[in-house]
């Protein structure tokens, strides 16, 4: 079984993509939030899996953002910590020994779900899969049997998040494949770099509810 959950924080003024501010209003950063989260909805929907899943946070029930897509399961995240969100979501999505799951954020506006269909072939040859994005932390994990180790006492939202998962997944004798590296999208930095990119015709080729919230904005031309 193929089971594919996305974490993703209900979207609420002053909540989310925080780091986007003070360049980016709070109220402007929560509409760039919706589209992206959007995307990501569309892109968990349209993979290749038995299974899709969004865990949300926080565990309150109404939110002002985009419809789950038909199929698609709602959760809410347990723990304390992302370590112990994680830890929960894997023994729920991983109930048999043949049972694959990924795990992807939200905030990583370059996925595909061709790149989820690759990472779920990765994992009938390896113990993990990790997409690395290149601020140092991961857009996606993907595990073929629990192992809670990998997220205890990782520091994250730094850039060392990748390097101390490789460290536990070594340490804990499992087998690990690398996705492309891509770009999350948290900082100022991060948004002015996708606008460059997405002016040059760079990136997915498929529509991104992302670009149409900029257009309207007027952050990139017409398309």
């Amino acid at each position: 079984m193929r089971r594919l959950a996305l974490f993703a924080r209900r979207p609420r003024a002053g909540e989310v993509k925080t780091r986007l501010s003070p360049a980016v209003p709070p109220a402007l950063a929560l509409e760039l939030y919706r589209a992206m989260l959007e995307d990501a909805l569309a892109v968990t929907a349209a993979a290749d899996a038995n299974e899709r899943l969004v865990y949300w946070a926080p565990a309150v029930e109404a939110h002002d953002g985009p419809a789950v897509p038909p199929g698609m399961r709602e959760r809410d995240q347990r723990g304390g910590d992302l370590g112990e969100r994680l830890a929960h979501a894997f023994d729920e999505l991983i109930a048999t020994e043949g049972d694959r799951a990924l795990i992807l954020g939200a905030d990583c506006p370059e996925l595909e779900s061709g790149t989820l269909r690759g990472a779920f072939d990765q994992l009938e040859s390896h113990d993990a899969v990790l997409g690395p994005a290149r601020d140092g932390g991961y857009y996606l994990v993907g595990l073929r049997k629990p192992a809670p180790e990998l997220f205890r006492d990782v520091e994250w939202s730094t850039p060392r998040v990748l390097d101390q998962t490789l460290e536990r997944l070594g340490l804990a004798g499992l087998t690990v494949a690398l996705l492309p590296a891509l770009d999350d999208l948290d900082t100022p930095e991060d948004l002015l770099r996708w606008i460059a990119g997405r002016a040059r015709g760079e990136g997915p080729s498929a529509p991104r509810a992302l670009d149409r919230a900029l257009r309207a904005i007027g952050l990139l031309p017409p398309a």
